[in-house]
């Protein structure tokens, strides 16, 4: 929560999660992303934006 708003790269989250980052595919970003966007479905002040060409950004709304 502390960084709402700003952009995270699929290379930052992928350092950031797994110590490995070289044993990780393409899509896991994205299929994780999909089950954060599920588990977020029922809060309407929280989601996780695609920013194209950028990453994703946490975005939260009071």
């Amino acid at each position: 929560m502390d960084r709402h708003g700003q952009i995270s790269t699929r290379k930052q989250l992928i350092e950031a999660v797994w110590s490995d980052p070289h044993a990780v595919e393409r899509r896991t970003v994205d299929v994780h992303i999909g089950r954060l966007r599920k588990a977020f479905a029922g809060l309407r002040n929280l989601r996780i934006r695609t920013v194209y060409g950028a990453g994703y950004a946490l975005e939260y709304h009071d």
